[in-house]
């Protein structure tokens, strides 16, 4: 497991996410030097760990326009980019099963717990899944707020995500009309 610079455990999803950021905002040539970057900021993580995460984003290795090897994660190949039909409601199936830890409800609002720091990501997900079941989110550490359609009662939406968790198959709900 990697750790954070606060010592706690970094999440799969939040080290992923700052790969996915170092990738986009810069040049890194190799796998080294993001592992430097990563061991710089307290994220120690093996070369085996640091290979799967690439994929898992979707970083390709290629050349700038000078031929200097360099990471890019091409646009609309990040499976979160991944918004319509089948693969879009497989994806968020995915996603619940593994960092979906909890669902809560009321008369209006169903509440997502995550592993820290994945709540952001989970919700843009979601957000980008485009289900007509759902008006947003609202994403902070480990939680997210979802703010249910009219039509929808917050007992369905809290059933679809506890299906999803537990399944990893999507949920009928939050495919319909959408």
């Amino acid at each position: 497991m990697t750790e954070s610079s606060s010592g706690a455990p970094a999440s799969r999803t939040a080290r992923q996410a700052r790969i996915r950021e170092l990738v986009s905002s810069g040049h890194v040539s190799s796998q080294s030097e993001l592992g430097a970057s990563l061991a710089a900021e307290g994220m120690a993580v093996s070369q085996g760990t640091l290979s799967r995460d690439l994929v898992e984003i979707g970083a390709v290795r290629g050349r700038d326009k000078n031929g200097n090897p360099c990471y890019t994660i091409p646009e609309g190949e990040h499976p979160s980019d991944v918004t319509t039909g089948s693969p879009a409601w497989s994806r968020l199936a995915r996603l619940t099963r593994e960092l979906c830890t909890g669902v809560q409800h009321n008369d209006t609002l169903v509440v997502l717990k995550t592993p820290p720091g994945a709540a952001q990501y989970f919700g843009s997900a979601i957000d980008r899944s485009g289900s007509r079941a759902i008006l947003g989110t609202i994403a902070g550490d480990d939680t997210i707020a979802l703010i249910c359609a009219a039509e929808v009662s917050a007992d369905a939406l809290a059933d679809a995500f506890r299906q999803m968790a537990e399944t990893g198959f999507p949920a009928p709900l939050l495919s319909e009309g959408s």
